[in-house]
């Protein structure tokens, strides 16, 4: 479900801590990437979401702060969001040169790499770099707006009819899956039961090439114009929850639970 949803989270100071006229009130934006972040049955869930949230509860006791609204939207409005409008915690995000100042860089909050993924009853597409698709007849789905899109645009693909501009990977699954491209980028830990939970046979996607060069952990960010105390704040309790073991712990529960609810549930209904 994309949209907005209203958290019944109302972080308040602890008692006796000196209080400003009325807490910041945050708005978080983001995408559904499950087991990441996700909106379940209209509630948000993942382990992304479970990390951040137990960080400005943490934030909370030192610092007012209020999350006013949770946001699952598509990507390019998340992203214009929190370029735009202060005390906005936007995640999972790639860090890149070109976003470097635009954002407040808060911490890691999740391993990423992607591969670009065929169907194995389709011909075997067979490249050594992603150049090479160059010289190939195939569609790749790409999210419009997103870091890999701008990589292969500046790889030499703008204008070559082999980028099809995808909304987000659940649109590019079902167009893989019914034959309307080639080729769609995927998080390898992800890619099998992210297929299952939309009613796919996840064994049958097949990995075609690494996409090394954007391959790096996604971080979460807050939007300029936020209040240096409350980035500080987040960036200090992210450093102690890690720690302490917290996101790793929160990585392997939502992963395994997400495998086996997305595979799972194709299985007996197939």
């Amino acid at each position: 479900m994309q949209g907005l949803i209203l958290l019944a989270l109302s972080i308040l100071l602890w008692p006796g801590h000196p209080a400003r006229a009325e807490p910041a009130e945050v708005t978080i934006v983001t995408q559904n990437f499950a087991p990441l972040q996700w909106s379940n049955q209209g509630k948000p869930d993942g382990y992304v979401t479970a990390y951040m949230l137990a960080v400005a509860e943490k934030v909370s006791r030192s610092v007012p702060v209020r999350i006013e609204a949770f946001e699952f939207l598509p990507w390019k409005r998340a992203m214009l969001t929190a370029e735009t409008v202060p005390n906005v915690l936007l995640f999972s995000l790639s860090r890149t040169a070109e976003r470097e100042q635009k954002f407040f860089w808060l911490g890691e909050v999740s391993p990423y790499g992607q591969y670009l993924y065929q169907l194995e009853s389709s011909p075997e597409i067979k490249v050594d770099r992603i150049e090479d698709l160059l010289d190939l007849d195939v569609r790749v789905g790409v999210q419009d707006g997103g870091n890999l899109f701008a990589y292969l645009k500046k790889l030499g693909f703008e204008g070559t009819g082999k980028i099809v501009p995808i909304t987000d990977y659940h649109q590019g699954i079902e167009m893989l899956y019914l034959g309307r491209i080639d080729l769609l980028p995927l998080t390898g830990f992800l890619a099998e039961a992210s297929a299952c939970k939309q009613g796919y046979d996840g064994s049958r996607l097949k990995p075609v090439i690494f996409v090394e060069e954007l391959a790096k952990p996604l971080w979460a960010v807050f939007s300029k114009g936020t209040d240096p105390d409350l980035v500080d704040a987040f960036r200090a309790e992210m450093a102690v929850l890690k720690d302490e073991g917290f996101l790793d712990a929160q990585i392997l529960s939502h992963r395994s639970s997400w495998q086996a609810l997305a595979c799972g549930a194709w299985t007996v209904e197939n």
